[in-house]
């Protein structure tokens, strides 16, 4: 065999290793754009499912202290129960949803073995792409910051303030 059909079958080689590397690298990159798309929706689900849960909390108190008001509290209690449970149904949809994609596509494409992205990545010379937990970690430490800032100032202001801000509004004879 001569060196030139010899260099030009490494050079076919290499040109399907990296199609097959730009095709496996766009499923990952759709696949990742879905995953975090879907992990953000869940974030803001579970989110206001924690605000909902604080709400009904907090209705529930009210209710003892403030009985001349009770019918407009228990019609906000039933409501909040409604989307509490709407929210929770949602929310274990989308985790269920979440775990099948990171299991079933985003893992097989990003994970361990030859035909995965990051080993095909780092055979041809390309640093490897970060993990999603990654990403989600680092999101999730924003949040948190971001919340850890929020509760501080709402203290601040609650701190200054005589009275208590309400939530909810729309209900007659409540400020």
């Amino acid at each position: 065999m001569s060196s030139h059909n010899v260099d030009s079958n490494v050079l076919k080689t290499q040109m399907h290793s990296l199609e097959q590397l730009r095709q496996k690298t766009q499923a990952l990159v759709d696949c990742k754009a879905t995953l975090l798309s879907k992990t953000e929706i869940l974030d803001q689900k579970k989110s206001l499912l924690e605000e909902t849960n604080s709400e009904r909390q907090r209705l529930q108190r009210e209710k003892k202290l403030l009985r001349e008001m009770l019918h407009n509290i228990n019609q906000d209690m039933n409501s909040l129960v409604e989307v509490e449970q709407s929210l929770t149904k949602e929310s274990e949809d989308l985790e269920r949803s979440v775990n099948k994609l990171k299991h079933e596509q985003y893992e097989p494409l990003h994970g361990n073995n030859q035909y995965q992205v990051n080993d095909i990545r780092v055979q041809n010379g390309l640093t490897k792409l970060p993990h999603i937990q990654q990403e989600l970690e680092a999101r999730m430490a924003q949040i948190l910051e971001d919340r850890r800032v929020k509760w501080q100032q709402e203290e601040s202001e609650s701190s200054a303030s005589p009275t208590p801000k309400r939530r909810m509004t729309g209900r007659s004879g409540r400020s």
